[in-house]
């Protein structure tokens, strides 16, 4: 539907008829700034109302309200989270929020893989990833999160009386939240502070470990080269916070061999509490390459343990260690850890960014500070920022301001769309104007439809609404008038579905012709392996199935409304069994239908009289029905009798419908002892009570 009138941000002059459609007058508040829309805005100045000097516009001029700025412009490097969740580059985190109600999203993974890694003679392997985010609630604080998972595989020799640990290890479901506060101290100049809580998933438990919730708490401080006087894209970022590890209390490693609880405290990242320090710089390209910004950069990262050594490993340390004497370990323990990260991050469409980079070994901390680092460490993933805002701020329109006058050369076409056989109101339909590209309106609940302007002159609507007939209308539209139309759809037959194989006596399928005649006439042909479909209008139709060289077969069939039918044709040359005959309203058998005993198992005889009845509803086609009722004599109860019968009356149903007769042609009724036709007063009398009709409805 066209929108209604909508007003430009301020009145042009005479003097200045306005930009052209698409640009921005230099006049206008904020239009130059891609990200004038982004900040709080008084409504009034999108409603102001139209002056005298505007109405007398000419009838080419024209206001626009969005900005297209320059694709530079347009494709500034966005805020981006880190593996963890903050606002950042990989590992290291920065002074910074990113735009007020911008959530930032990132799907990250890392690799490493090494031989004689945590112990001599091992294959380890390691692939992690996460799923994080974070959310500018105000200018000046973030929220972050994160879920990450890791498995890690260590393959070696393992003594099974000494290491307990698994050859694979998978950790699932650790969660980080955090928060960030940031205050800028010159245009240049951010510091902020950075809280973050860890919380590890029990090895052996549903949830969490409380016991193993860690926290680090630090400043932060970047210093943006882009801000200063003479620009210069580059950008320092200085981090530095005490974490408190208490993942050891994840799993209990005591008496374990130090084989197991060095490859343990690896896969499930078991660390003792540290002082971090980090020191990055990144260089943001979007200026430089515009129509794909990239920021590649550069993190170097140290941290110390401040807890105690890990006892199991103290003959690595003084004095049970011993550089120069070959007897004694050599001491392996320093406190410190540390590594580089190189990567880039590219916005590749849309704000969608690649992330790809490396974390390399300097140094790791002793075997008594926990596990070493990897002698490298792939990091790859994708980013998103989403701007919450923009899914609740107003849309901004262009319009065409055209004053009445005796030039106006356009009209419009309005009127309602509705069920030709009950005049209901039809929702949903499609309207277009033949010829006229992207014209099309839908129409509302009530069926109204409003089309957009179209010179005047005899014009052709094609209207199309789901289960109606398509129309074509034609109308005349007068310069400067709305012509009120009202078109009629006319709904589409109700529409049922028939399925099913045309075969012979064997099984074996043929190629058909199966005739629908009822509420309309469709013909239908099967495959080579004697499978056929139609759709046709709900209701009752004869049947008739031809092949060459068999005998025809017909059949009744009852279609209905969104149904798909099976109906299978077994074309066999009808024999008449003498014993088997139609006569009026019954199907009468010379012979008595038997079961074995008081049950409901067919006899062999029995079965072959079923045989001929099968046949002769075959060969009359016109029997669309035929009732079932068993009977029994005065020897059970009540109750026994009829259930008997009924289970007798399903048997034959069953075996009719083996044979090929259609399920919706019979039907069964159980009459118990309730109707005999003799006195059961002798062994001859109930014999004759025993019995099973066919009655042809």
């Amino acid at each position: 539907m066209p929108l209604g009138p909508v007003v430009p941000l301020s009145p042009l002059s005479p003097a200045s008829p306005g930009p052209p459609q698409g640009q921005v007058s230099p006049g206008l508040p904020g239009a130059l700034d891609p990200d004038a829309l982004a900040r709080p805005t008084d409504p009034s100045f999108y409603l102001q109302p139209l002056s005298p000097e505007t109405a007398a516009i000419s009838q080419e001029s024209t206001v626009s309200t969005v900005s297209e700025a320059p694709p530079a412009a347009k494709r500034k490097f966005p805020t981006l989270p880190t593996l963890t969740g903050p606002t950042g580059l990989f590992h290291a985190s920065t002074a910074e929020v990113g735009p007020v109600h911008q959530l930032r999203l990132g799907l990250h993974g890392e690799y490493f893989g090494a031989n004689d890694f945590l112990i001599e003679g091992d294959a380890d392997q390691r692939l992690a990833g996460g799923l994080v985010a974070s959310f500018t609630l105000r200018r000046d604080i973030e929220l972050f999160g994160a879920i990450l998972n890791s498995s890690n595989r260590n393959q070696r020799t393992r003594d099974p009386s000494v290491d307990r640990d698994p050859e694979l290890i998978k950790t699932f479901g650790d969660l980080v939240l955090g928060g960030k506060w940031v205050m800028p101290l010159s245009p240049e100049a951010t510091f902020g502070v950075e809280l973050g809580l860890k919380f590890l998933s029990g090895v052996s438990d549903l949830s969490v470990s409380p016991s193993s919730t860690s926290w680090w708490l630090g400043p932060l401080f970047t210093y943006d080269l882009r801000q200063a006087s003479r620009p210069i894209p580059l950008r320092f970022h200085v981090g530095a916070n005490f974490y408190a590890d208490n993942s050891s209390n994840l799993r209990g490693l005591s008496g374990v061999s130090r084989d197991t609880k060095e490859a343990a405290m690896f896969a499930y990242g078991i660390a003792p509490s540290r002082l971090r320090f980090s020191l990055a710089v990144d260089v943001p390209l979007d200026k430089v390459i515009p129509r794909v910004p990239i920021v590649p950069f550069l993190e170097y990262h140290l941290a110390y343990v401040t807890a105690d050594g890990d006892q199991d490993f103290r003959d690595y340390t003084a004095p049970n260690c011993d550089d120069s004497d070959p007897t004694k370990r050599p001491c392996i323990d320093n406190r410190d850890m540390q590594f580089l990260t190189l990567g880039a991050r590219a916005d590749v469409f849309r704000g969608i960014t690649v992330d790809l980079g490396v974390d390399l070994r300097i140094r790791s901390a002793g075997f008594p500070y926990g596990p070493p680092l990897p002698t490298y460490n792939v990091i790859f993933g994708v980013s998103y920022p989403l701007d919450v805002d923009a899914m609740l701020r107003p849309v901004v329109v262009t319009r065409t301001v055209v004053p009445d006058g005796p030039w106006k050369t356009e009209g419009t076409v309005t009127g309602k769309v509705h069920n030709a056989r009950d005049g209901a109101p039809v929702s949903g339909a499609l309207i277009s104007i033949v010829g006229r590209p992207r014209t099309q309106v839908v129409s509302d609940p009530d069926g109204g439809f409003a089309t957009v302007s179209v010179p005047g002159g005899l014009v052709a609507l094609q209207v199309s609404a789901p289960e109606f007939e398509p129309g074509k209308f034609t109308t005349t539209v007068l310069a400067g008038r709305s012509i009120e139309v009202a078109v009629a759809l006319t709904p589409k037959p109700p529409v049922a579905k028939v399925h099913g194989r045309v075969t012979d006596v064997h099984g074996t399928g043929l190629e058909a012709s199966i005739k629908f005649a009822g509420v309309e006439i469709v013909e239908a042909k099967s495959d080579p392996n004697g499978a056929y479909s139609a759709s046709l209008a709900a209701g009752t139709y004869q049947v008739r199935a031809d092949a060459p060289g068999q005998p025809s077969r017909t059949s009744l069939v009852d279609l209905v409304t969104g149904q798909d039918k099976q109906l299978d044709l077994v074309l066999r040359t009808f024999t008449p069994n003498p014993s088997v005959v139609l006569n009026g309203e019954t199907i009468d058998l010379k012979k008595p239908i038997r079961f074995l005993g008081a049950t409901a198992k067919l006899t062999t005889a029995s079965e072959k009289l079923l045989d001929g009845v099968a046949d002769l509803m075959d060969a009359h086609g016109e029997i669309r029905r035929v009732r079932i009722v068993a009977h029994w004599d005065g020897s059970l109860q009540k109750p026994e009798a009829l259930e008997l019968t009924q289970a007798q009356a399903e048997a034959v149903h069953g075996y009719l419908v083996f044979r090929g007769i259609a399920d919706s042609r019979l039907t069964t009724i159980g009459a118990g002892s309730e109707t005999p036709l003799v006195p059961n007063i002798t062994p001859a009398n109930r014999d004759r009570n025993r019995r099973v009709e066919f009655r042809v409805e």
